[in-house]
């Protein structure tokens, strides 16, 4: 009919009465371990993802686990993308908040993962703002944190994220501080984690089976198979492990890495990452 959006209407309709009744039909997983891979964004999640995914015992969402729950808000429905510290009053959970339907979100992930195996692993940057809540609410839950060198995760989240309300995307200022803000929140509630391991990027991409086996053994797991002659599927790269730091550093000006020092510099110190002269 002219002038109306009956037809979309009804097929986004019957498309969330579809998911409805799916997850309705879902038992809530009950996993020997739920894991949980937080970090900073451009810090190697996604690698680390791929990578643990490739366990036997091992079931590893497919994206990011934001995405696939109505549960959470999106950096990028926000227009914040790749920038979460800007809204910390919503993205920040702890034990103490009520947060948002736990049986739903544990279903949604559930229909993406194979629950005959015993370790289930999301990965979702925002994330390390909420690991608290979620030891709360998921049984046996585990952190794996990662961190990688800030001046190559800040230009890279200037690089790829894409405010539409800047021209030229984040200033380099604001990705530092997205590094160091998330770090220091992730580091700072791993205090009152039970279970938390945590990893760098330089480390994991230097040595992959080395870093993996320290994760296998943290979650009471056999070692992994050798992925020394595998490939895989990062962002826009299909290759083997490899360190890019220095690719992305190459890309900072001195101006940019003075930047980085001044907002960032702290936590830098705190990782144990050398500063560049700038």
């Amino acid at each position: 009919m002219a002038g109306t959006r009956f037809r979309q209407v009804t097929r986004e309709a019957l498309g969330n009465i579809l998911r409805e009744v799916k997850i309705a039909a879902k038992p809530t997983p009950k996993p020997e371990k739920w894991v949980f891979l937080v970090g900073c964004y451009n810090s190697g999640t996604t690698l680390l993802s791929e990578l643990m995914g490739r366990h036997p015992s091992i079931s590893a969402l497919p994206t990011e686990g934001h995405f696939i729950t109505d549960q959470f808000l999106k950096d990028y429905d926000l227009g914040i993308p790749r920038m979460w510290v800007d809204r910390e009053d919503i993205f920040c959970l702890n034990e103490n908040d009520e947060g948002p339907d736990v049986v739903r979100i544990k279903k949604e992930w559930g229909m993406r993962l194979d629950l005959k195996k015993p370790v289930l692993v999301e990965k979702s940057p925002p994330n390390a703002a909420r690991t608290r809540w979620f030891q709360k609410h998921f049984e046996n839950a585990h952190f794996i944190g990662i961190v990688r060198n800030g001046y190559a995760v800040a230009e890279g989240i200037s690089r790829k994220g894409d405010p539409k309300s800047i021209k030229d995307g984040w200033p380099i200022e604001k990705s530092a501080w997205q590094w160091a803000r998330s770090n220091q929140i992730m580091l700072d509630d791993a205090q009152k984690l039970n279970n938390f391991h945590l990893l760098r990027y330089e480390d994991l991409a230097g040595s992959p089976q080395d870093e993996l086996n320290k994760v296998a053994s943290f979650l009471g797991l056999e070692a992994f198979p050798d992925l020394s002659t595998q490939n895989f599927a990062i962002h826009e790269r299909n290759d083997s492990v490899k360190d890019m730091n220095a690719s992305s550093i190459k890309k900072l000006s001195e101006a940019d890495i003075a930047q980085i020092n001044e907002t960032a510099g702290f936590m830098l110190d705190r990782l144990g990452y050398s500063r560049l002269p700038g």
